[in-house]
């Protein structure tokens, strides 16, 4: 029951942050930016993808020519900015805490 309820609530956190990546920058996002953020698999990342595209599929297409979603004009994001800017801090503050703890 615990593995089920963390499960869910990572995928969750993995949703908002694909929702803050295509806010942000160029606003595209790659299986690949998945897998280095969260350390998934490319399996994991596609469903992930695949998921929010059900979710959301006004939101974001693929561009076959650049190899990655892009949001669309029209879309608008999921989550409230406050939500994507916390889960994007976590995650950079785990990468930092990762990287220092490699350092030692």
């Amino acid at each position: 029951m615990l593995d089920t309820t963390r499960n869910l609530v990572a995928q969750q956190m993995r949703q908002v942050w694909i929702d803050a990546k295509l806010c942000i920058g160029d606003g595209t996002i790659n299986r690949s930016d998945l897998v280095v953020a969260f350390g998934i698999s490319i399996q994991q990342a596609s469903h992930d993808l695949t998921a929010y595209r059900t979710a959301n599929p006004k939101a974001v297409e693929y561009d076959l020519s650049a190899k990655c979603y892009r949001r669309t004009k029209r879309g608008k994001p999921a989550y409230p900015q406050h939500l994507r800017l916390s889960v994007t801090n976590a995650v950079r503050a785990l990468r930092i805490f990762n990287e220092m703890e490699e350092s030692v």
